[in-house]
């Protein structure tokens, strides 16, 4: 197995290495073989493989018959959290002339748009219309389609619910997003919110360098601020950085809700949202309908329906808490 890494600025991108023959750049243009440009905004490069959060749409490609390092190539880019590199890391993915791009979130998609308007776009996005990547769900017509994540602001206040039925009594919490979502918190979470009696207010991540010390300087304000429950939202930043997230909320004892499972696999209380291994398994279908020939503009966007509340008694039990019945008999699974 052969390693090339290469990098952009300061963000890093690479293509995984694979054996010789599929590496030549002759082979690697061959039509038997598949090309694919994986896209985040933040994720590390190790996570977008097999090993990592996305086993489950590379497992599901498998099952279909692609395998990277004999039928499929997979360049992965990333901007590991650094806003002003998403336009480098887009221009990179497209230099590449792939056959598909996968794009996780709206951010890079809308940064994808204006840069090809042939080489197919899978993403998933929260509300694709009001987003400006398409006019009509059922017929995007371009060469965009995907998964809408977006089920309504609901989900924010089931994830509040569950928190307060765990804590009890809440009387101080915030809501953390990144200063690119302040936006959506002032003219719509935020009201939603409200209509549940509980005090919440936005905790912003407001450094352009999304890293540890980015979220320590959240925690200290919030620690300072005495804050008695906190929910997280379902931004890319932070499932990327999922094991600091967890780490610190742990520290200072403060009991949290997270919108995926996999921040409760490394210690979390309790999440409810998307099922993204589900999520990500119709995205490789989706990208074998397209690699097989099929245009992104007759493909319909797909509304994500499945999800699941996990819960982490241990976590629970250090935090000195313990989940009433009623969440154990609706829960997906219970982590003892």
């Amino acid at each position: 197995m052969r390693r090339r890494e290469f990098f952009v600025g300061t963000a890093a991108t690479a293509a995984i290495g694979f054996a010789r023959p599929v590496c030549a750049q002759t082979d690697a243009r061959s039509p038997s073989i598949k090309r694919i440009a994986f896209v985040h905004l933040t994720e590390k490069l190790e996570g977008l493989t097999v090993r990592g959060r996305y086993k489950a749409f590379f497992g599901e490609l498998n099952r279909l018959g692609y395998i990277e390092g004999k039928n499929l190539v997979v360049e992965r880019y990333s901007a590991l959290g650094q806003m002003e590199r998403y336009d480098v890391v887009a221009r990179a993915a497209v230099a590449s002339h792939p056959d598909l791009i996968i794009s996780i979130g709206t951010l890079l998609a809308r940064q994808l748009m204006p840069l090809t308007a042939t080489i197919p776009i899978l993403t998933t996005s929260g509300d694709p219309i009001a987003s400006g990547l398409v006019t009509n769900l059922a017929r995007p017509d371009g060469n965009i389609t995907g998964i809408n994540v977006d089920v309504g602001l609901e989900l924010y206040g089931k994830r509040l619910q569950f928190l307060r039925e765990t804590v009890g009594k809440l009387s101080n919490v915030r809501l953390l997003i990144p200063a690119s979502a302040i936006l959506y918190w002032d003219m719509a979470i935020e009201p939603l919110l409200r209509r549940t009696g509980i005090p919440i207010t936005a905790a912003v991540l407001a450094d352009k360098v999304i890293n540890r010390e980015a979220y320590e300087r959240v925690f200290d304000a919030m620690e300072a601020e005495r804050v008695d429950g906190l929910v997280v939202a379902d931004s890319p930043e932070h499932i990327t950085n999922r094991e600091v997230i967890v780490d610190l909320a742990a520290r200072r004892h403060l009991p949290t809700i997270y919108p995926y499972r996999e921040y409760v696999d490394v210690g979390g209380l309790a999440s409810y949202g998307t099922d993204t291994a589900d999520l990500l398994r119709r995205l490789a279908n989706m990208a074998d309908q397209i690699l097989r020939g099929a245009k992104p503009g007759d493909i319909p966007f797909y509304q994500q329906t499945k999800f699941e509340l996990v819960l982490n008694r241990t976590t629970a039990r250090s935090l000195g808490l313990e989940f009433p019945p009623s969440l154990l008999s609706v829960a997906d699974e219970v982590i003892e």
